[in-house]
């Protein structure tokens, strides 16, 4: 296992990289401030003796991940990292962009359900739709959109490129139109683990509380929010 060196060592001090702890490296002149910059042979990055900024830090995103699962918000975690909101929110939609989305098993049965909040204001509402394995009760997709038929197709479409044996959802008139008869259910107590998510997420994520002064302004935010507190 490689060891995990803080950033706040100094290089000239430990002597290795700071990204694949190499001791391969050599000095590539100095930066604006005069900080010493140095240049690993081995991943070939190029970094700095010492980042005085902590959203430079090597464990940063995965601190903002645990945060974020934790239920902390935005400038909640801004204030506990000690770095600038502007920072954390291109640090979550990049770190979102590098997770994966997760391969769908064939032939299994699958819990479909929606929650409505707002962004902005509580004139602008939204739908999220999301699905869950009956089995496992691992998320296995999402959409945000707005409250229309085309939000819920989108995970509809999704359950059944997937060959699913059955599909429970709640007596939404919207969804006997959208979803084949021969998979579809609406027996009772069919959607007990996916209603009781609902209340899992409404509780973590304040965002999505029904009586909450905090909201989201974007929904790229949103997205980026909901892939990391689902697929991390």
């Amino acid at each position: 296992m490689i060891e995990d060196h803080s950033s706040c060592i100094k290089v000239s001090d430990a002597g290795i990289c700071t990204n694949c702890c190499s001791k391969n490296i050599v000095k590539n002149g100095t930066t604006k401030t005069r900080k010493q910059q140095y240049f690993c042979k081995n991943c070939h990055k190029r970094f700095i003796e010492f980042y005085s900024y902590k959203a430079y830090e090597k464990n940063i995103n995965s601190q903002i991940i645990q945060l974020t699962k934790e239920g902390l918000g935005l400038r909640s975690i801004a204030r506990v990292l000690q770095i600038s909101t502007t920072t954390l929110l291109k640090r979550m939609v990049f770190i979102s962009n590098q997770i994966s989305t997760p391969e769908i098993p064939f032939h299994q049965s699958y819990e479909l359900d929606e929650m409505r909040f707002y962004i902005g204001n509580k004139s602008n509402q939204m739908w999220l739709a999301y699905a869950i394995n009956k089995i496992t009760k691992k998320i296995v997709s999402f959409h945000v959109g707005k409250r229309t038929n085309k939000t819920l197709k989108t995970i509809i479409k999704t359950l059944i490129n997937s060959q699913a044996e059955k599909v429970y959802t709640d007596k939404l008139r919207n969804y006997q139109y959208l979803i084949p008869k021969e998979v579809h259910s609406t027996q009772r107590f069919g959607t007990n683990s996916i209603e009781r998510m609902n209340l899992t997420i409404r509780t973590n994520l304040k965002r999505f509380n029904r009586r909450s002064i905090c909201f989201s302004k974007s929904i790229i935010i949103v997205n980026a929010i909901l892939r990391i507190y689902f697929w991390t």
